[in-house]
């Protein structure tokens, strides 16, 4: 991967540093691996950032390294950057000069953006043992296992403080000072933490379930509550071993403004994904999983009928191939 860790640090020598990251476990640990084989030290602040989903749409980036923000987000690039991602697959590391793309390199194997970082610079970053086994736990968490305990741990820390900025920024700079071992303890406190307030609450998220269409069902969870934020996604799991496709809605004073759309079935999401768009939504994600982003739209029901809509075209159009 010399070649791909070549064109990064070219980059970055004509641009300077800066990483544009999605905000989730693997964007979070992609960044603190990018900064760290790239040398930086000192504030983190205007170095990293981590906007909002809410802000993404319309959002200007330009001399940026961009981890997980693909134009399917509604970014608009400006310039030069590059872009570090793995889902729709393959992963790759491609470069844009405005919107388009002039290079992509493919890297084989990587089941999680923090996974890609790793293989770039494989040959110099050294990690500990308990690095890596972190590592492999990001992967599972990505790919939506729970194998283990510390898989567990990080996914239920993450769940219960993912509207926190200062967590995020905190795992950066714990990666950036070689400090592994507090990533452990701190995912240890939080999960105890996750264990005693959650699972209530994802029982009272899987009894709001309603049907959308046929055997696909839809929740909404509160987007400023912590605990229902944290609870959404074990709710989304449990549900579906039942149905087909699973829906969450999050509001935010009573108004939809993102939904996570997920199966666990042999359903390829990205037709839904991109009905979705036709619509004038930004939504994307892989072939299980995805999110989308409603912008403007004022009400529930007409949030409800869009989903709908572009769920049972993507249902007719499959039955009919």
């Amino acid at each position: 991967m010399c070649g791909l860790s070549t064109i990064i640090r070219d980059f970055v020598r004509r641009h300077g540093l800066h990483v544009v990251s999605d905000g989730d476990l693997d964007g979070i640990f992609a960044s603190g691996l990018l900064l760290r084989v790239l040398g930086f030290e000192g504030d983190l602040e205007g170095v990293v950032e981590f906007p909002h989903p809410l802000s993404l749409s319309g959002l200007r980036v330009s001399s940026s390294i961009l981890i997980e923000l693909p134009l399917s987000k509604g970014l608009v690039y400006c310039g030069e950057n590059i872009l570090i991602d793995h889902h729709p697959e393959p992963p790759r590391v491609e470069l844009y000069r405005d919107e388009n793309c002039v290079e992509s390199v493919v890297v084989g194997g990587a089941e999680s953006v923090a996974s890609v970082v790793y293989m770039i610079f494989r040959d110099v970053l050294e990690l500990s043992d308990t690095a890596l086994k972190i590592l492999r736990a990001i992967d599972n968490i990505d790919q939506g296992r729970h194998p283990d305990k510390l898989s567990v741990d990080l996914h239920n820390a993450f769940s219960l403080n993912k509207r926190d900025d200062g967590m995020r920024y905190m795992l950066v700079r714990a990666i950036l000072e070689d400090r592994w071992g507090s990533i452990i303890r701190w995912a240890e406190a939080e999960s105890r933490r996750f264990e005693e307030q959650v699972p209530i609450k994802i029982e009272e998220l899987i009894g709001r379930a309603q049907r959308l269409t046929g055997n696909v069902v839809y929740f909404t969870y509160d987007f400023d509550d912590n605990v229902e934020a944290a609870a959404m996604t074990n709710a989304m799991i449990s549900l579906e071993d039942k149905y087909d496709i699973v829906i969450a809605i999050a509001t935010k004073n009573n108004k939809p403004i993102s939904a996570r759309i997920a199966t666990k079935k042999d359903i390829d999401l990205l037709p839904v994904f991109e009905k979705l768009r036709e619509q004038g939504i930004n939504a994307g994600g892989r072939k299980n999983v995805g999110g989308a982003q409603f912008g403007d739209i004022a009400t529930l029901d007409e949030t409800i009928r869009i989903l709908e809509k572009a769920i049972k075209n993507t249902l007719t159009d499959k039955n009919n191939g």
